[in-house]
C-alpha cells in the first residue's frame, strides 16, 4: 500500500510540474510614426484593449499574451501602417472548436496614439478602454466591459456581456449592452443608452437623452438648455432631475407604481390613474417617462 501511495504522489507531482511547464508567454511590440488625424483599426479573436491619446506623433503598440504553450504559440499579432492609419490584428491560427472551449489564453493590448486620432476596435473576448482622444471612437466586444473618457468626437460602443461607462465626452454618444449597466456623466451632446439587463444612470447631460432598459432602473439628470428626454423601463423605477425653469411637455406613465412631480404641470383633458401628461411651464421639448413595473419620480434640480 505504501508503494502504491508513493506512486500516486509521484503521478500527482508530475501532473503539477507538467501543468506549470505548459504555461507560456510572449510579447509583441511595434511603433509607427504618424501624423494626427489618422485612424487605428484593431480586430482580435481574444484580448482586452486599452487605448490612450498622447502628445506624441506615434502609434505605440504593446501586447502581452499568456496562457498554455499551445494557445500562446497559435496566437499571432500583426501591425501595419498605411499613410497615417494603423491596422492591428490578433489571430488564433487554426482556430476551431477547441479554441472556443479554451479559457486559458489571455492577451492585453496597450496602445498609445496621438490625441487627434480616431479608433475602431473589435474584440471577441475582453474589455475596452479608450481615453483622451479628439476623434471618433467605435468599439465592440462580445465578452467584456467598455469605458470611454475625455473623448471629443462621436462615440459608438457596444458589448454583449458587460457594463458600459462614458465620462466627460463631447459629441453624440451611443452606449449599448445586452448584459450590464450603463453609466454616463459630463456628456455635451446627444446620448443614446440601451441595455437589456441592467440600470441606466445619466448625470450632467447637456443634450437629448434616450435611456432604455428592459431589466432595471433609469436615472437621468439634465443640465444646460432644455432637450428632449426619453426614459423607459419594463422592470424598474424612473427618476428624472430637470431644471426648474425648463419648458417641456411631460408624458409620464406607469402600470405598476406611482408618479410624483415636483414641478407644476398644466394638464388639459382627462386625467387617468398612472398617467401624468401636460405642460411644464410654457411647454416645449418632450419628456417621456414610461415604466411597466415601478415608480416615476421627477425632481427639480437644485
Amino acid at each position: 500500500m505504501r508503494i502504491f501511495g508513493k506512486m500516486i504522489m509521484a503521478i500527482a507531482l508530475a501532473l503539477v510540474l507538467s501543468g506549470t511547464a505548459a504555461a507560456g508567454q510572449k510579447t509583441f511590440e511595434k511603433t509607427f510614426t504618424v501624423q494626427p488625424g489618422g485612424t487605428l483599426s484593431l480586430g482580435t479573436d481574444v484580448g482586452s484593449v486599452a487605448v490612450r491619446g498622447t502628445s506624441s506623433n506615434e502609434v505605440s503598440i504593446s501586447v502581452v499574451i499568456h496562457g498554455s504553450d499551445r494557445d500562446v504559440a497559435k496566437f499571432d499579432v500583426s501591425a501595419n501602417q498605411s499613410g497615417n492609419n494603423v491596422k492591428v490584428e490578433g489571430k488564433m491560427s487554426g482556430s476551431g472548436r477547441w479554441f472556443w472551449n479554451s479559457t486559458d489564453l489571455e492577451a492585453e493590448f496597450t496602445i498609445s496614439v496621438p490625441h487627434n486620432y480616431s479608433v475602431t476596435l473589435n474584440t471577441s473576448g475582453g474589455n475596452i478602454t479608450v481615453e483622451k482622444l479628439n476623434g471618433t471612437v467605435k468599439g465592440e466586444t462580445s465578452g467584456g466591459s467598455i469605458h470611454v473618457a475625455e473623448i471629443e468626437g462621436g462615440i459608438n460602443v457596444e458589448t454583449s456581456g458587460g457594463d458600459v461607462s462614458a465620462d466627460v465626452c463631447t459629441g453624440n454618444v451611443h452606449l449599448g449592452t445586452s448584459g450590464g449597466s450603463i453609466k454616463a456623466s459630463g456628456i455635451k451632446g446627444d446620448l443614446d443608452a440601451g441595455t437589456s439587463g441592467g440600470n441606466v444612470s445619466v448625470a450632467d447631460i447637456n443634450g437629448k437623452v434616450h435611456a432604455e432598459t428592459s431589466g432595471g432602473n433609469v436615472s437621468v439628470k439634465v443640465s444646460g438648455s432644455p432637450k428632449s428626454v426619453y426614459a423607459e423601463t419594463s422592470g424598474g423605477n424612473i427618476e428624472l432631475v430637470i431644471p426648474r425653469s425648463i419648458n417641456a411637455t411631460l408624458d409620464a406613465e406607469t402600470s405598476g407604481g406611482s408618479i410624483q412631480c415636483d414641478l407644476p404641470v398644466t394638464v388639459s383633458g382627462r386625467i387617468d390613474e398612472g398617467s401624468l401628461k401636460g405642460k411644464i411651464n410654457a411647454g416645449g421639448e418632450l419628456i417621456h417617462a414610461h415604466t411597466s413595473g415601478g415608480n416615476v419620480r421627477i425632481k427639480a434640480a437644485e
